[in-house]
C-alpha cells in the first residue's frame, strides 16, 4: 500500500487499494461492506472522532491574554480543518456521483458522515419495514446457493446496523424456504 506523510504528521494511505466499493444510491445494502472498509483507516490514523463528533472544529483565532479574539489564525484550527479535509476528500473519493450529489455542499466530514448514516443506517420504520421487506421477498433465483446466502446476509446485516438484528434460527428459515432441503442433500 503507498502512502506518504502529510506536514500534520499524517499517514495517508491510498484509500483506492483499501475502499474498493463505492457508496451508491441505488445500493443501500452496500452501506454495511462501505462502513466496514472506511472505519478501519479511520481508526487506524486516529482520526475517527472527525466523524463522529467529538473532535469538533477549535475557534479559528487565537485569544490574546485579555480572552479577545485576535486576527492570528490558530495552529491548531489549521491543523484540524487540514486533517478535517483530508477525511473529506476520503469520504467524497469513495462515492459515486449519485451519492456524492447528496453531500456536495457538506463541508466538513462530520457533516458528510451524519447525512450518510441518516440516510443509509436510518432507523426510521419505512426503512426498518423496505428492509424486513426485502428480506423476506428476495427469491434465489438465478442466484448461486451462495450468491443468494450472500445477499440475504447482507440484508439482515443492515438490519442489524438499524438495530433490529435477525435471529438465527428465523434467516436459517428464509434461506431454507427459498433454498429448499435439496441443497442439503447435495453437500
Amino acid at each position: 500500500m503507498q502512502s506518504f506523510s502529510a506536514s500534520v504528521g499524517v499517514v495517508v494511505p491510498n484509500l483506492a487499494h483499501i475502499v474498493s466499493i463505492k457508496l451508491d444510491r441505488n445500493e443501500s445494502n452496500d452501506y454495511v461492506l462501505w462502513l466496514a472498509q472506511f472505519l478501519p483507516v479511520l481508526r487506524s490514523q486516529n482520526l475517527i472522532s472527525f466523524v463522529d463528533g467529538t473532535k469538533p472544529c477549535p475557534a479559528k483565532f487565537k485569544v490574546d491574554s485579555f480572552g479577545k479574539d485576535t486576527t492570528e489564525i490558530d495552529p491548531v484550527y489549521s491543523e484540524w480543518q487540514q486533517k478535517d479535509q483530508l477525511i473529506l476528500s476520503w469520504i467524497n473519493a469513495s462515492l459515486t456521483p449519485s451519492v456524492l450529489s447528496t453531500v456536495a455542499l457538506l463541508s466538513t466530514s462530520h457533516a458528510v458522515w451524519k447525512s450518510l448514516e441518516k440516510r443509509y443506517a436510518s432507523q426510521s420504520k419505512t426503512r426498518i419495514l423496505q428492509l424486513k421487506n426485502q428480506l423476506h421477498n428476495t427469491k434465489r433465483g438465478d442466484l448461486s446457493i451462495y450468491n443468494f446466502i450472500d445477499k440475504i446476509t447482507n440484508i439482515a446485516d443492515n438490519l442489524a446496523l438499524v438495530g433490529k438484528p435477525v435471529d438465527d434460527d428465523d434467516l436459517i428459515t428464509i434461506i431454507m424456504n427459498n433454498v429448499g432441503l435439496a441443497w442439503l442433500h447435495m453437500r
